[in-house]
């Protein structure tokens, strides 16, 4: 291989790496925040006092996981830099754009056309695919395999259950994925040198 393609290659693998090391953390302090939210979701939709149990106690860890996550990753994933760096941000955030609008569109087609228990599963339809594109733009298998769970997960749920036993097993479901991908992000990140 040319100097100059062994040059270029090394540059493309660099700016990768950063920018797994930067989604790990980032990536996980958002996903741990919304797996709150989904089990918290998911519990309340039990509803009476075990609902509230689960809520809370869910939430918590969830929480603790957050804090934990935050802590141990401090200082491990700067903002990378370069020409090739800007590049894949300028995907992944065009990328998470996208699924923010789409997280806001599909529910509201879904509940205008009178399922109001499918808001959960279209939105955790909406984080499978920006997570399969990370994934794969930057090789993190985790990120994939959650991806792929969380695009055909809610579809298959959708088509077995409906009312609250669709809302809590979609919440439950999709926030226990979310914290272990957070969570495992978060440890593999702390195991790496810092930079």
């Amino acid at each position: 291989m040319p100097a100059d393609t062994t040059a270029v290659v090394d540059t493309v693998d660099a700016a990768r790496q950063a920018w797994t090391r930067r989604v790990l953390r980032v990536g996980g302090i958002i996903q741990a925040c919304f797996a709150a939210f989904w089990l918290v979701r998911g519990g309340l939709a039990v509803g009476g006092g075990l609902g509230t149990l689960l809520a809370v106690g869910l939430g918590a860890l969830a929480l603790v996981a957050l804090a934990h996550g935050i802590r141990t990753t401090a200082g491990r994933a700067p903002r990378p830099t370069g020409s090739e760096a800007a590049r894949l941000e300028r995907s992944i955030t065009i990328a998470s754009i996208i699924e923010l609008v789409a997280a806001f569109v599909f529910p509201a087609i879904v509940v205008a056309a009178g399922r109001p228990d499918l808001t959960l599963p279209s939105i955790a339809i909406t984080i499978g695919p920006l997570l399969l594109w990370i994934g794969y733009q930057l090789h993190t298998t985790r990120y994939r395999v959650v991806g792929w769970a969380l695009t055909v997960g809610p579809v298959v749920l959708a088509l077995l259950l409906s009312g609250t036993a669709l809302v809590v097993t979609t919440g439950l479901t999709a926030g226990a994925l979310l914290l272990v991908s957070a969570t495992s992000g978060f440890r593999a990140l702390a195991r790496q040198p810092r930079p």
